[in-house]
């Protein structure tokens, strides 16, 4: 199989994103300008947000450490990258006519990766970003003079109904006209008295939203070079272009950052399952390579193919759960946020009752004692029973990949892996068999401190002192409880020995 010059697939060309604001959006730009430096032009589709300007948001994005080392490198960076008023949600991305002409007469690679990764979302509304928005980037890419690549970004689990996965097309959810017009017609409240049914055998919107997109990409896009790629659970940096950065909360990250501020206690998971994570450097340079080959690999003798790639870290590199909180605990130990709330103490628990009595006594117990001592001294101390409602919500959706275990195929993964040529091995590296797993945990978990949680390395000590005391104090009110529970126990046994 030939191999791809990834560089030069880029060379003189230029890019739109859409999700450029969101996490892999940010790393997939940032990576195209340093590493792909013959990229022409990035246009990025942006919308204004909380009263600030599409250009506010940009430059406050690119102001970002993530940005730090292209900078050093290329000061006047910003000048390659243009930012369009639009929002997937809206027909026709939102564009004014000037720009979508823009876009057909100039663009040649697009990526598109805007959705809605809220779990709990309204159905009508990911429907609207995740399946129409699809349908409005394949439109404009279908007018496009110079189209070389069209690379959606899916989910590994936009099928995890199935207990396997391969690297295909699944059957979808729903038909997509059918679904539009059932949306278009019923008021909310009969939409949300229907939506389980819909769901059908599919967990939330998210995933049942993007497997009937895939379908879009399949069926729409029919004419355009594409591809499908499904990355698993997207978790921070390895190592580029900084160690260890990130800038969400969501799937396992807010697990780390809430037991490492002490704030969660108990999550309901099985150690023996995998944590199917991936770091998102890698999934950046998986993309990037993959979107090369299809440049290189344009339709022969009018043959299509939708090649899907699912890339995942179960099958060449897996982490249990177990794992995953024993690397948490050796490596944020001597690294506490000073944001803490009290100390580091997670249970994992397989039965949900157990996890149920846990989160009472561990979580919804101290939010109510803390919140009555708020409200008896009038103090401005936030609301720990919101708080924990949120937390715990997290735990949910957490929940149902933490508790299943999918046998995932990736030939395709494979095959990209061995179309890289030596001299970009290392700059484009997406090998997650080679991954240590040990040393990204001591990077990330600094990472989220640094990052994160903006505590910088000069607030340590502190931390340390204080989360020194939390420990002694957690020590102190674990022993006393014994102490009470066996109390209790004595007071109750004890009529029945001596009777």
């Amino acid at each position: 199989m030939s191999q791809i010059d990834i560089r030069g697939a880029f060379d003189g060309q230029n890019v739109f994103i859409t999700g450029f604001t969101g996490f892999v959006g940010k790393v997939l730009t940032e990576k195209l300008l340093r590493s792909c430096s013959q990229v022409k032009h990035i246009y990025v589709l942006m919308r204004e947000k909380k009263g600030k300007s599409i250009a506010e948001r940009l430059e406050e994005i690119l102001s970002d450490p993530l940005f730090s080392v292209l900078e050093k490198n290329e000061p006047k960076f910003r000048h390659r990258i243009t930012p369009l008023t639009g929002d997937c949600a809206l027909p026709g991305l939102g564009l004014s006519p000037k720009e979508r002409q823009l876009l057909v007469d100039e663009v040649g690679i697009v990526f598109h990766g805007a959705a809605t990764v809220r779990f709990d979302e309204q159905l009508k509304v990911a429907f609207n970003i995740n399946i129409r928005g699809t349908r409005e980037v394949l439109d404009i890419a279908r007018e496009m003079k110079n189209l070389k690549g069209f690379i959606h970004v899916s989910t590994a689990y936009a099928n995890c109904h199935k207990n396997e996965i391969e690297e295909r097309l699944y059957e979808s959810p729903y038909d997509v006209k059918k679904l539009e017009d059932m949306l278009n017609t019923l008021d909310e409240d009969i939409l949300a008295s229907i939506q389980p049914k819909l769901l059908g055998k599919w967990p939330n919107t998210y995933a049942f939203t993007k497997a009937v997109a895939e379908h879009v990409v399949h069926d729409h896009g029919r004419g355009i070079p594409r591809i499908i790629f499904r990355p698993a659970i997207v978790v921070g940096t390895d190592r580029e272009p900084v160690i260890g950065w990130t800038d969400n909360v969501y799937g396992p990250t807010g697990l780390v950052v809430g037991a490492g501020c002490g704030l969660l206690h108990s999550i309901y998971a099985d150690t023996n399952m995998t944590a199917n994570i991936v770091p998102v450097d890698y999934l950046v340079n998986a993309l990037i390579t993959a979107a090369a080959a299809v440049i290189h690999d344009q339709p022969r003798n009018g043959k299509e193919e939708v090649k899907i790639y699912n890339y995942v870290s179960c099958k060449d590199n897996p982490l249990k759960w177990a794992e995953f909180k024993r690397l948490i605990e050796i490596h944020g130990k001597d690294v506490p946020p000073m944001k803490a709330v009290w100390c580091y103490f997670l249970t994992i628990h397989k039965v949900w009752i157990t996890h149920f009595i846990c989160i009472l006594l561990f979580h919804y117990l101290p939010a109510l004692i803390m919140d009555s001592i708020t409200w008896i001294t009038r103090s401005n101390n936030p609301n720990m029973y919101q708080i924990y409602k949120k937390v715990d919500k997290y735990g949910e959706v957490l929940a149902f990949f933490a508790t299943r275990d999918w046998q995932f195929t990736n030939q395709n993964v494979h095959e990209l892996l061995e179309r890289v040529p030596e001299k970009d091995r290392e700059e484009f590296t997406f090998d997650i068999g080679k991954l240590d797993w040990s040393k990204f945990f001591y990077n990330y978990i600094r990472g989220l401190r640094v990052y994160l949680l903006k505590d910088g390395w000069e607030t340590l000590p502190r931390a340390q002192i204080k989360w020194r005391r939390f420990v002694i104090a957690h020590q102190i009110i674990k022993y006393v409880s014994l102490l009470i529970i066996a109390r209790l126990a004595w007071m109750i046994a004890s009529p029945l020995f001596s009777s």
